[in-house]
């Protein structure tokens, strides 16, 4: 079972967001047990970036926190306020690069990103949200290293069954990248419920939920991330 841990995202409050936050919880998240690390690098506002400078400034605190170990970050358009060009100009300027970056198959511009990151060296994890982008991923002829099946709903039930449908996709137009299912808040434990059993990579972090599965609040990202290792052991 690969274990990606996410620590951060786009939330305001609770969660690691300078560098030296960010390699912090890189450590004990690795020596939890996480394999891969994923996170919204911060600017000095705490205002997720893709200014290279602060990207360099946090890929170089994780690695030195947790060398050796995957390190993707976030290209998601909100963090540029929906502009496509700025965007990929920012990230073409990045000097020090992650392993992976995410980019959202649902979002604008993303197959200019995909070639602009491409050139750059760093691998993609294809974010998918429904079936559908299974199909446009096929038909762009992009290769990813790994597929993220991401359901947005937050009812177990409906998550599981979205993950379940984008997995059938998948298997139709033949994409056999790595797959990497995750959920999002109070469905985050049944998709994982459902995804290791069938092989699939998994993450868990605040990104992502902020309770362990019996409700109680996560003091932070390794706790989360040790209570996955134990519950899927």
């Amino acid at each position: 079972m690969v274990l990606q841990a996410c620590l951060n995202g786009d939330r305001e409050a609770g969660v690691p967001r300078s560098a030296d936050e960010l390699a912090a919880a890189s450590r004990a998240c690795v020596a939890a047990g996480a394999e891969s690390l994923h996170a919204h690098p911060r600017d000095r506002d705490g205002h997720e970036s893709l200014d290279a400078r602060d990207i360099a400034t946090a890929v170089k605190a994780m690695r030195t926190a947790a060398p050796g170990i995957e390190i993707s970050f976030s290209t998601g358009l909100w963090i540029t306020g929906g502009d496509v060009e700025a965007r990929a100009r920012l990230i073409s300027e990045w000097t020090v690069v992650p392993d992976l970056v995410s980019i959202n198959l649902s979002e604008e511009g993303w197959r200019e990103l995909a070639d602009v990151v491409t050139a750059r060296g760093i691998g993609i994890e294809a974010g998918m949200w429904t079936g559908r982008d299974a199909e446009i991923l096929a038909e762009s002829g992009v290769q990813v290293r790994r597929v993220l099946v991401e359901p947005r709903s937050e009812n177990a039930e409906e998550a599981v069954a979205m993950a379940r449908d984008v997995d059938a996709a998948l298997d139709r137009v033949f994409i056999r990248a790595p797959r990497l299912h995750h959920g999002v808040g109070a469905a985050t434990w049944a998709v994982l419920d459902a995804a290791v059993p069938i092989g699939r990579e998994i993450r868990i972090g605040l990104e992502d939920v902020l309770t362990l599965p019996d409700g109680r609040r996560a003091p932070d990202n390794a706790a989360l991330v040790v209570e996955t290792v134990l519950r899927y052991a």
